[in-house]
Protein backbone atom coordinates (compact mmCIF):
# COMPACT_ATOMS: atom_id res chain seq x y z
CA UNK A 1 0.00 0.00 0.00
CA UNK A 2 2.53 2.46 0.87
CA UNK A 3 4.35 1.60 -2.35
CA UNK A 4 1.17 2.36 -4.52
CA UNK A 5 1.02 5.72 -2.58
CA UNK A 6 4.82 6.51 -3.02
CA UNK A 7 4.00 5.63 -7.28
CA UNK A 8 1.34 8.01 -7.37
CA UNK A 9 3.13 10.78 -5.41
CA UNK A 10 5.57 10.43 -8.52
CA UNK A 11 3.20 10.65 -11.16
CA UNK A 12 1.56 13.93 -9.70
CA UNK A 13 4.79 15.57 -9.56
CA UNK A 14 6.49 14.56 -12.56
CA UNK A 15 3.14 15.65 -14.42
CA UNK A 16 3.58 19.07 -13.03
CA UNK A 17 7.38 19.24 -13.70
CA UNK A 18 5.60 18.48 -17.35
CA UNK A 19 3.54 21.11 -17.62
CA UNK A 20 5.35 23.91 -17.03
CA UNK A 21 7.42 24.02 -20.10
CA UNK A 22 4.55 22.76 -22.08
CA UNK A 23 2.64 26.01 -20.79
CA UNK A 24 5.34 27.95 -21.61
CA UNK A 25 5.49 26.47 -25.16
CA UNK A 26 1.96 27.28 -26.02
CA UNK A 27 2.15 30.73 -24.32
CA UNK A 28 4.92 32.10 -26.57
CA UNK A 29 3.50 30.33 -29.54
CA UNK A 30 0.44 32.74 -28.59
CA UNK A 31 2.43 36.19 -28.40
CA UNK A 32 4.65 35.33 -31.63
CA UNK A 33 1.52 35.23 -33.61
CA UNK A 34 0.47 38.49 -31.96
CA UNK A 35 4.30 39.86 -32.74
CA UNK A 36 3.74 39.11 -36.57
CA UNK A 37 0.28 40.43 -36.74
CA UNK A 38 1.60 43.71 -35.51
CA UNK A 39 4.28 43.61 -37.75
CA UNK A 40 1.83 43.00 -40.81
CA UNK A 41 -0.57 45.76 -39.76
CA UNK A 42 2.58 48.34 -39.47
CA UNK A 43 3.75 47.25 -42.99
CA UNK A 44 0.20 47.52 -44.45
CA UNK A 45 0.08 50.81 -43.10
CA UNK A 46 3.62 52.36 -43.80
CA UNK A 47 2.72 50.33 -47.44
CA UNK A 48 -0.60 52.52 -47.98
CA UNK A 49 0.78 55.66 -46.40
CA UNK A 50 3.55 55.83 -48.81
CA UNK A 51 1.16 55.06 -51.71
CA UNK A 52 -0.96 58.00 -50.38
CA UNK A 53 1.90 60.25 -50.70
CA UNK A 54 3.71 60.32 -47.21
CA UNK A 55 7.25 61.78 -47.44
CA UNK A 56 9.91 58.73 -48.85
CA UNK A 57 12.50 60.61 -46.13
CA UNK A 58 10.01 59.77 -43.10
CA UNK A 59 8.94 56.15 -44.57
CA UNK A 60 12.66 55.18 -44.94
CA UNK A 61 13.75 56.31 -41.11
CA UNK A 62 10.89 54.24 -40.49
CA UNK A 63 11.53 51.33 -42.59
CA UNK A 64 15.01 51.23 -40.57
CA UNK A 65 13.14 51.40 -36.95
CA UNK A 66 11.35 48.55 -38.10
CA UNK A 67 14.22 46.65 -38.58
CA UNK A 68 16.08 47.45 -35.61
CA UNK A 69 12.91 46.20 -33.94
CA UNK A 70 12.59 43.10 -35.93
CA UNK A 71 16.03 42.30 -35.56
CA UNK A 72 15.97 41.69 -31.61
CA UNK A 73 16.42 38.06 -31.00
CA UNK A 74 16.07 36.18 -27.06
CA UNK A 75 19.30 34.31 -26.04
CA UNK A 76 17.05 31.76 -23.95
CA UNK A 77 14.09 30.15 -23.94
CA UNK A 78 12.84 31.72 -20.93
CA UNK A 79 13.72 34.98 -22.03
CA UNK A 80 11.20 35.08 -24.99
CA UNK A 81 8.55 36.33 -23.95
CA UNK A 82 10.15 39.43 -22.79
CA UNK A 83 11.29 39.96 -25.98
CA UNK A 84 8.00 39.35 -27.63
CA UNK A 85 6.39 42.34 -25.51
CA UNK A 86 8.82 44.52 -25.98
CA UNK A 87 8.38 44.06 -29.48
CA UNK A 88 4.61 44.61 -29.71
CA UNK A 89 5.35 48.04 -27.57
CA UNK A 90 7.63 48.98 -29.58
CA UNK A 91 5.37 47.98 -32.38
CA UNK A 92 2.93 49.40 -31.12
CA UNK A 93 4.68 53.04 -31.00
CA UNK A 94 5.78 53.04 -34.49
CA UNK A 95 2.46 52.01 -35.59
CA UNK A 96 1.26 55.18 -33.30
CA UNK A 97 4.38 57.33 -34.67
CA UNK A 98 3.87 56.68 -38.40
CA UNK A 99 -0.22 57.31 -37.97
CA UNK A 100 0.86 60.86 -36.24
CA UNK A 101 3.37 62.07 -38.40
CA UNK A 102 1.21 60.93 -41.50
CA UNK A 103 -2.10 63.13 -40.26
CA UNK A 104 0.44 65.65 -39.63
CA UNK A 105 1.49 65.53 -43.29
CA UNK A 106 -2.41 65.75 -44.62
CA UNK A 107 -3.06 68.44 -42.21
CA UNK A 108 -0.03 70.71 -43.59
CA UNK A 109 -0.89 69.87 -46.91
CA UNK A 110 -4.14 71.01 -46.17
CA UNK A 111 -3.37 74.35 -44.41
CA UNK A 112 -1.03 74.97 -47.62
CA UNK A 113 -4.40 73.96 -50.35
CA UNK A 114 -6.09 76.27 -48.15
CA UNK A 115 -3.55 79.34 -48.47
CA UNK A 116 -3.42 78.31 -52.94
CA UNK A 117 -7.26 78.45 -52.74
CA UNK A 118 -7.21 82.04 -50.76
CA UNK A 119 -4.31 82.78 -53.34
CA UNK A 120 -6.79 81.75 -56.30
CA UNK A 121 -9.86 83.45 -55.11
CA UNK A 122 -7.66 86.82 -54.76
CA UNK A 123 -6.91 86.33 -58.59
CA UNK A 124 -10.28 85.33 -59.90
CA UNK A 125 -11.67 88.69 -58.16
CA UNK A 126 -8.41 91.20 -59.43
CA UNK A 127 -9.70 89.69 -63.10
CA UNK A 128 -12.91 90.02 -62.11
CA UNK A 129 -12.21 93.18 -61.41
CA UNK A 130 -9.95 93.95 -64.53
CA UNK A 131 -12.98 92.27 -67.13
CA UNK A 132 -10.70 89.16 -67.51
CA UNK A 133 -12.89 86.14 -68.69
CA UNK A 134 -12.75 83.14 -66.03
CA UNK A 135 -14.28 80.63 -68.68
CA UNK A 136 -13.01 77.38 -68.75
CA UNK A 137 -11.75 77.42 -64.73
CA UNK A 138 -13.49 76.73 -61.28
CA UNK A 139 -13.82 80.68 -60.86
CA UNK A 140 -15.29 79.33 -57.39
CA UNK A 141 -13.76 76.98 -55.07
CA UNK A 142 -16.88 75.20 -54.34
CA UNK A 143 -16.12 72.23 -56.47
CA UNK A 144 -12.45 71.84 -55.27
CA UNK A 145 -13.26 72.86 -51.49
CA UNK A 146 -15.75 69.50 -51.57
CA UNK A 147 -13.15 67.61 -53.04
CA UNK A 148 -10.64 68.96 -50.33
CA UNK A 149 -13.03 67.47 -47.99
CA UNK A 150 -12.76 64.10 -49.28
CA UNK A 151 -9.60 63.96 -48.92
CA UNK A 152 -7.23 61.62 -47.21
CA UNK A 153 -3.90 61.24 -48.02
CA UNK A 154 -1.17 63.39 -49.32
CA UNK A 155 -1.62 62.39 -53.08
CA UNK A 156 -4.96 63.82 -52.83
CA UNK A 157 -4.51 66.99 -51.42
CA UNK A 158 -1.32 67.66 -53.80
CA UNK A 159 -3.66 66.64 -56.92
CA UNK A 160 -5.82 69.63 -55.70
CA UNK A 161 -3.06 72.03 -54.73
CA UNK A 162 -1.65 70.96 -58.60
CA UNK A 163 -5.54 71.41 -60.02
CA UNK A 164 -5.51 74.88 -58.21
CA UNK A 165 -2.17 75.60 -59.58
CA UNK A 166 -2.35 74.58 -62.81
CA UNK A 167 -5.71 77.44 -62.86
CA UNK A 168 -4.24 80.31 -61.24
CA UNK A 169 -1.29 79.78 -64.14
CA UNK A 170 -3.71 80.12 -66.84
CA UNK A 171 -5.44 82.74 -65.31
CA UNK A 172 -2.17 84.55 -64.67
CA UNK A 173 -0.88 84.12 -68.27
CA UNK A 174 -4.71 85.77 -68.87
CA UNK A 175 -3.96 88.79 -66.85
CA UNK A 176 -0.65 89.29 -68.30
CA UNK A 177 -1.88 89.37 -71.73
CA UNK A 178 -4.67 90.99 -71.15
CA UNK A 179 -2.41 93.85 -69.17
CA UNK A 180 0.17 93.82 -72.11
CA UNK A 181 -2.43 93.93 -74.98
CA UNK A 182 -4.16 96.67 -73.03
CA UNK A 183 -0.70 99.01 -72.56
CA UNK A 184 -0.35 98.35 -76.26
CA UNK A 185 -3.65 99.85 -77.05
CA UNK A 186 -3.25 102.83 -74.62
CA UNK A 187 -0.06 103.42 -75.85
CA UNK A 188 -1.05 103.17 -79.80
CA UNK A 189 -4.27 105.68 -78.75
CA UNK A 190 -1.74 107.96 -77.13
CA UNK A 191 0.36 108.11 -80.34
CA UNK A 192 -3.01 108.19 -82.52
CA UNK A 193 -4.44 111.21 -80.27
CA UNK A 194 -0.76 112.76 -80.23
CA UNK A 195 -0.65 112.62 -83.93
CA UNK A 196 -3.92 113.99 -84.40
CA UNK A 197 -2.82 116.95 -82.26
CA UNK A 198 0.21 117.57 -84.25
CA UNK A 199 -1.99 117.44 -87.58
CA UNK A 200 -4.34 120.19 -85.72
CA UNK A 201 -1.65 122.83 -86.17
CA UNK A 202 -3.10 123.02 -90.10
CA UNK A 203 -7.27 124.15 -89.93
CA UNK A 204 -7.66 123.27 -93.46
CA UNK A 205 -6.26 119.63 -93.12
CA UNK A 206 -9.42 116.88 -92.93
CA UNK A 207 -9.41 114.94 -89.72
CA UNK A 208 -12.83 114.62 -89.03
CA UNK A 209 -12.57 111.12 -90.15
CA UNK A 210 -9.60 109.96 -88.24
CA UNK A 211 -11.16 111.61 -84.70
CA UNK A 212 -14.07 109.71 -85.66
CA UNK A 213 -11.55 106.64 -85.84
CA UNK A 214 -9.67 107.17 -82.13
CA UNK A 215 -13.02 107.85 -80.67
CA UNK A 216 -14.65 104.72 -82.04
CA UNK A 217 -11.56 102.26 -80.96
CA UNK A 218 -11.15 103.85 -77.28
CA UNK A 219 -14.84 103.46 -76.49
CA UNK A 220 -15.24 99.89 -77.63
CA UNK A 221 -12.13 99.28 -74.97
CA UNK A 222 -14.19 98.72 -71.90
CA UNK A 223 -15.79 96.08 -73.49
CA UNK A 224 -13.26 94.06 -73.92
CA UNK A 225 -12.67 90.70 -71.43
CA UNK A 226 -9.29 88.92 -73.35
CA UNK A 227 -6.05 89.85 -74.71
CA UNK A 228 -7.42 89.04 -78.11
CA UNK A 229 -10.49 90.94 -78.10
CA UNK A 230 -7.45 93.85 -78.21
CA UNK A 231 -6.26 92.53 -81.26
CA UNK A 232 -8.52 94.79 -83.75
CA UNK A 233 -8.97 97.53 -81.51
CA UNK A 234 -5.30 98.20 -81.77
CA UNK A 235 -5.14 97.39 -85.76
CA UNK A 236 -7.45 99.92 -85.75
CA UNK A 237 -5.85 102.83 -83.99
CA UNK A 238 -2.69 101.78 -85.97
CA UNK A 239 -4.20 101.88 -88.71
CA UNK A 240 -5.46 105.66 -87.63
CA UNK A 241 -2.05 106.73 -87.13
CA UNK A 242 -0.70 105.21 -90.22
CA UNK A 243 -3.25 107.21 -92.12
CA UNK A 244 -2.40 110.47 -89.89
CA UNK A 245 1.22 110.36 -90.81
CA UNK A 246 0.24 109.94 -94.60
CA UNK A 247 -1.53 112.82 -94.31
CA UNK A 248 1.04 114.72 -92.51
CA UNK A 249 3.95 113.21 -95.00
CA UNK A 250 2.21 113.94 -98.32
CA UNK A 251 1.92 117.78 -96.85
CA UNK A 252 5.08 117.58 -95.93
CA UNK A 253 6.29 116.34 -99.41
CA UNK A 254 4.10 118.44 -101.58
CA UNK A 255 5.61 121.69 -99.75
CA UNK A 256 9.30 120.27 -100.13
CA UNK A 257 8.62 119.40 -103.79
CA UNK A 258 7.45 123.07 -104.46
CA UNK A 259 10.54 124.40 -103.24
CA UNK A 260 12.53 122.01 -105.33
CA UNK A 261 10.53 122.83 -108.43
CA UNK A 262 11.07 126.59 -107.46
CA UNK A 263 14.30 126.45 -106.97
CA UNK A 264 15.10 124.09 -110.23
CA UNK A 265 13.15 126.71 -112.06
CA UNK A 266 15.66 129.60 -110.50
CA UNK A 267 18.22 127.97 -112.30
CA UNK A 268 16.94 127.40 -115.40
CA UNK A 269 16.10 131.02 -115.83
CA UNK A 270 19.66 131.96 -114.42
CA UNK A 271 21.33 130.46 -117.59
CA UNK A 272 18.81 130.92 -119.96
CA UNK A 273 17.12 127.62 -120.60
CA UNK A 274 13.67 127.26 -122.50
CA UNK A 275 11.03 127.36 -119.16
CA UNK A 276 7.85 127.75 -121.25
CA UNK A 277 5.17 128.20 -118.95
CA UNK A 278 6.28 126.84 -116.42
CA UNK A 279 6.44 129.50 -113.71
CA UNK A 280 2.37 129.93 -114.22
CA UNK A 281 1.73 126.19 -113.74
CA UNK A 282 4.13 126.18 -110.66
CA UNK A 283 2.45 129.13 -109.37
CA UNK A 284 -1.01 127.63 -110.08
CA UNK A 285 -0.26 124.86 -108.09
CA UNK A 286 1.60 126.22 -105.00
CA UNK A 287 -1.82 128.28 -104.97
CA UNK A 288 -3.82 125.07 -104.42
CA UNK A 289 -1.54 123.87 -101.19
CA UNK A 290 -2.65 126.03 -98.43
CA UNK A 291 -6.66 124.60 -98.71
CA UNK A 292 -5.63 120.84 -99.77
CA UNK A 293 -6.93 119.17 -96.67
CA UNK A 294 -6.34 115.21 -97.63
CA UNK A 295 -3.74 112.91 -98.76
CA UNK A 296 -4.53 112.10 -102.22
CA UNK A 297 -4.43 116.01 -103.15
CA UNK A 298 -1.54 116.52 -102.04
CA UNK A 299 0.22 113.37 -103.97
CA UNK A 300 -1.38 114.90 -107.01
CA UNK A 301 -0.23 118.41 -106.59
CA UNK A 302 3.09 117.19 -105.49
CA UNK A 303 3.42 114.68 -108.68
CA UNK A 304 2.62 117.50 -111.16
CA UNK A 305 5.12 119.67 -109.51
CA UNK A 306 7.42 116.75 -109.95
CA UNK A 307 6.42 116.87 -113.79
CA UNK A 308 7.41 120.45 -113.91
CA UNK A 309 10.75 120.31 -112.12
CA UNK A 310 11.63 117.28 -114.79
CA UNK A 311 10.10 119.51 -117.60
CA UNK A 312 12.51 121.84 -116.25
CA UNK A 313 15.96 119.74 -115.24
CA UNK A 314 15.56 118.58 -119.15
CA UNK A 315 15.59 122.27 -120.69
CA UNK A 316 18.69 123.00 -117.94
CA UNK A 317 20.69 119.72 -119.64
CA UNK A 318 19.71 121.12 -123.12
CA UNK A 319 21.12 124.25 -122.30
CA UNK A 320 24.09 122.96 -120.83
CA UNK A 321 24.73 120.52 -123.47
CA UNK A 322 23.95 123.18 -125.95
CA UNK A 323 27.36 123.80 -128.32
CA UNK A 324 29.95 126.09 -126.92
CA UNK A 325 28.97 129.07 -128.72
CA UNK A 326 33.24 130.12 -130.68
CA UNK A 327 33.66 131.25 -134.38
CA UNK A 328 35.50 127.60 -135.31
CA UNK A 329 36.49 128.60 -139.00
CA UNK A 330 37.87 125.55 -140.92
CA UNK A 331 39.54 122.69 -139.42
CA UNK A 332 39.41 120.71 -136.09
CA UNK A 333 38.78 122.56 -133.42
CA UNK A 334 38.00 121.37 -129.00
CA UNK A 335 36.50 123.97 -127.18
CA UNK A 336 36.08 123.91 -123.46
CA UNK A 337 33.65 126.01 -121.17
CA UNK A 338 34.92 126.58 -117.54
CA UNK A 339 32.17 128.06 -116.53
CA UNK A 340 29.55 125.50 -118.22
CA UNK A 341 32.40 122.33 -117.97
CA UNK A 342 30.90 121.34 -121.69
CA UNK A 343 33.47 120.54 -124.25
CA UNK A 344 32.17 120.83 -128.23
CA UNK A 345 34.23 119.81 -131.01
CA UNK A 346 33.81 121.47 -134.23
CA UNK A 347 34.47 120.35 -138.07
CA UNK A 348 34.97 123.25 -140.01
CA UNK A 349 32.14 125.46 -137.97
CA UNK A 350 29.95 122.05 -137.54
CA UNK A 351 29.74 120.46 -134.07
CA UNK A 352 30.67 117.39 -134.08
CA UNK A 353 30.06 116.40 -130.40
CA UNK A 354 29.35 117.77 -127.07
CA UNK A 355 29.57 116.40 -123.71
CA UNK A 356 29.82 117.42 -119.87
CA UNK A 357 33.52 117.56 -118.56
CA UNK A 358 35.53 118.22 -115.69
CA UNK A 359 38.01 120.46 -115.17
CA UNK A 360 40.39 121.73 -112.65
CA UNK A 361 39.96 122.09 -109.06
CA UNK A 362 39.98 125.69 -107.62
CA UNK A 363 43.01 125.01 -106.23
CA UNK A 364 44.53 123.98 -109.61
CA UNK A 365 42.34 125.36 -112.31
CA UNK A 366 42.60 124.06 -115.70
CA UNK A 367 44.55 127.55 -117.22
CA UNK A 368 42.22 129.34 -120.08
CA UNK A 369 43.96 129.67 -123.25
CA UNK A 370 44.59 128.18 -127.15
CA UNK A 371 46.87 125.32 -126.86
CA UNK A 372 47.42 122.35 -129.46
CA UNK A 373 47.90 118.74 -128.48
CA UNK A 374 50.92 117.82 -128.83
CA UNK A 375 50.76 114.31 -127.48
CA UNK A 376 48.57 111.19 -127.76
CA UNK A 377 48.57 107.91 -125.68
CA UNK A 378 46.64 104.84 -125.24
CA UNK A 379 46.44 103.78 -122.67
CA UNK A 380 48.64 106.08 -120.25
CA UNK A 381 49.03 105.83 -116.81
CA UNK A 382 48.81 108.63 -114.67
CA UNK A 383 51.53 109.46 -112.24
CA UNK A 384 51.04 112.15 -109.17
CA UNK A 385 54.28 114.73 -109.28
CA UNK A 386 52.85 115.42 -105.90
CA UNK A 387 54.77 113.59 -103.20
CA UNK A 388 52.57 111.26 -100.99
CA UNK A 389 50.87 113.10 -97.38
CA UNK A 390 50.38 115.92 -100.23
CA UNK A 391 46.87 116.95 -100.26
CA UNK A 392 47.57 116.63 -104.04
CA UNK A 393 48.80 113.32 -104.28
CA UNK A 394 47.02 110.85 -105.80
CA UNK A 395 47.92 106.65 -106.76
CA UNK A 396 49.04 105.72 -110.13
CA UNK A 397 45.75 105.43 -112.12
CA UNK A 398 45.50 104.28 -115.70
CA UNK A 399 43.26 106.21 -118.53
CA UNK A 400 41.98 104.39 -121.74
CA UNK A 401 42.80 107.80 -123.92
CA UNK A 402 45.08 110.90 -123.15
CA UNK A 403 45.78 113.51 -125.11
CA UNK A 404 48.46 116.16 -123.51
CA UNK A 405 47.20 119.90 -124.88
CA UNK A 406 49.65 121.96 -122.36
CA UNK A 407 52.92 121.40 -121.14
CA UNK A 408 53.91 120.19 -117.56
CA UNK A 409 51.00 117.58 -117.55
CA UNK A 410 47.69 119.08 -118.54
CA UNK A 411 45.32 116.40 -120.37
CA UNK A 412 42.17 115.46 -122.09
CA UNK A 413 41.73 111.73 -121.19
CA UNK A 414 38.85 110.10 -119.64
CA UNK A 415 38.66 108.65 -116.08
CA UNK A 416 37.56 105.20 -114.68
CA UNK A 417 37.49 106.27 -111.31
CA UNK A 418 35.04 109.53 -111.96
CA UNK A 419 30.98 109.38 -112.47
CA UNK A 420 30.40 113.21 -111.89
CA UNK A 421 30.65 115.11 -114.92
CA UNK A 422 29.48 119.05 -115.78
CA UNK A 423 28.27 122.03 -113.72
CA UNK A 424 29.63 122.01 -110.19
CA UNK A 425 32.40 118.73 -110.74
CA UNK A 426 34.93 121.34 -110.84
CA UNK A 427 34.06 122.98 -107.96
CA UNK A 428 33.20 120.04 -105.83
CA UNK A 429 35.27 117.53 -107.50
CA UNK A 430 37.35 119.33 -109.60
CA UNK A 431 41.01 117.41 -111.19
CA UNK A 432 44.27 118.23 -110.98
CA UNK A 433 43.89 120.59 -113.94
CA UNK A 434 43.00 117.86 -116.46
CA UNK A 435 39.89 117.70 -118.44
CA UNK A 436 38.17 114.65 -117.96
CA UNK A 437 36.04 113.21 -120.32
CA UNK A 438 33.07 110.62 -119.77
CA UNK A 439 34.69 107.15 -122.07
CA UNK A 440 32.02 107.25 -125.06
CA UNK A 441 33.05 111.13 -125.86
CA UNK A 442 36.47 110.42 -125.28
CA UNK A 443 36.73 107.55 -127.28
CA UNK A 444 35.45 109.40 -130.35
CA UNK A 445 37.59 112.58 -129.20
CA UNK A 446 40.58 110.19 -129.40
CA UNK A 447 39.63 108.80 -132.95
CA UNK A 448 38.36 112.56 -134.12
CA UNK A 449 41.35 114.33 -132.93
CA UNK A 450 45.24 114.40 -134.55
CA UNK A 451 48.33 115.97 -133.36
CA UNK A 452 48.26 119.49 -133.86
CA UNK A 453 43.95 120.09 -133.10
CA UNK A 454 43.75 123.25 -131.97
CA UNK A 455 41.94 123.58 -127.99
CA UNK A 456 40.27 126.28 -126.58
CA UNK A 457 39.76 126.91 -123.15
CA UNK A 458 37.61 129.65 -122.35
CA UNK A 459 35.77 130.75 -119.33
Amino acid sequence: MRGLRRLVFVLVVGGLLAAVPLSAVASESILSGSVRQAEAGFNQSLTAAVRGGFESNRADQFIWQYAQVSAVKSSAWWQAPLAEHAKLDKLAQLQADLQAELQQQVSDNRDALQRQFHRWNQMVAEAQNAGVSAEGLDAGTARLTTYAALASTPNDLTALATVVSQQYTILDGRMAAFRTARAQVDAAAQAARTLLASAGQYPQLNLAGFQAQITAATASVAAVHSAEAFAPILGQLQQTSVGIQGLLNARSAAYNQLADTRSTLTSAQKIGALVGNAPSRINTLALQLPSAGDQATFQSISSQLYQQKQVLATAIYMKQMSPVAYNAGSGKLIVISLSRQVLTAYQDGAVVLTTFVATGRPQLPTPPGVYHIFHRYSPYKMISPWPYGSPYWYPDSWTNFAMEFIGGGYFIHDAPWRSWYGPGSNIYNGTHGCVNVPYGPMATLWNWAPLGTTVVVQY
